[in-house]
Formats: structure tokens, sequence, C-alpha cells
């Protein structure tokens, strides 16, 4: 995990996995507050999190986000960092 702090604030934090599968990393929390979005602080953060997996031998970062509007910066982002989407179908039911 990490923090990106500024004026005494937490501006936004990370978290990722790495070894759950054979030199895959994941990151599972990205975060980024309100008032310091489009910022680059989660540009940052992503970088930072994806130096520390290939210092551990990690070949390939996971991310992921939803497909609707409000998550539609955070696809840019990914995007932007050169992750690659890919098709994938979920299925849920109420039982």
């Amino acid at each position: 995990m990490a923090l990106a702090e500024t004026d005494d604030a937490v501006a936004g934090f990370i978290s990722w996995n790495i070894g759950i599968k054979y030199r895959h990393g994941e990151i599972y929390l990205l975060a980024v507050s309100p008032e310091y979005r489009r910022m680059d602080v989660a540009h940052e953060l992503c970088m930072h999190a994806m130096r520390s997996m290939k210092v551990s031998g990690v070949d390939v970062v996971e991310i992921g986000t939803g497909g609707d509007p409000f998550h539609a910066a955070a696809r840019e982002l990914y995007e932007s960092l050169g992750f690659t989407k890919i098709p994938l179908a979920a299925y849920l039911k109420r039982i």
C-alpha cells in the first residue's frame, strides 16, 4: 500500500497484491480524494505500485474498473498507462 500526501492531507492511496498468480500483480484499490483528481495523483500512485511490483519480479499487472460513465476517467487513466482492455463477461443472479 502507498499513500499520496499533500499539505498534511491524504490525497490518495493504492493497494496491490503480488504472487497470487506466477509473475502477476494486481492493483486492487486506487482512490483519490475529489479535490486532487485530474492532478496526476492516480498516475503517480500507479507508477509507484508498478515499479514496486517490477522489482519483485512481476511481469504482468492487472487493474479493473467499472464500465459505467462514472468510471470513464479511470479507464482513460489505465489506457494512458499502457493497460489493454480485455473483453470480460461477468454474470450475477439474485436467488
